[in-house]
């Protein structure tokens, strides 16, 4: 899998982990401490030049997944 590849399966599986678990966006945004922004970039298809790899792990959290489950 090319480093697009991953990027766009990233984007999806939140996208996918949030509808499955109900979250609006600005309720994803509280209970990771994200900014809405940035979720919406991710949604988008686009991950942000300023995430980190904290912010994923935090998003992990949220929906109770390890790390490497969010690129899948």
């Amino acid at each position: 899998m090319t480093a697009f590849e991953m990027k766009i399966q990233f984007c999806k599986r939140i996208f996918d982990l949030r509808t499955e678990n109900e979250l609006s966006l600005p309720e994803l945004a509280r209970r990771s401490g994200l900014s809405l922004a940035m979720l919406e970039e991710l949604e988008r298809g686009i991950v942000p030049k300023r995430m980190m790899v904290a912010d994923a792990w935090k998003l992990a959290g949220v929906f109770g997944r390890e790390l490497h489950e969010l690129f899948r």
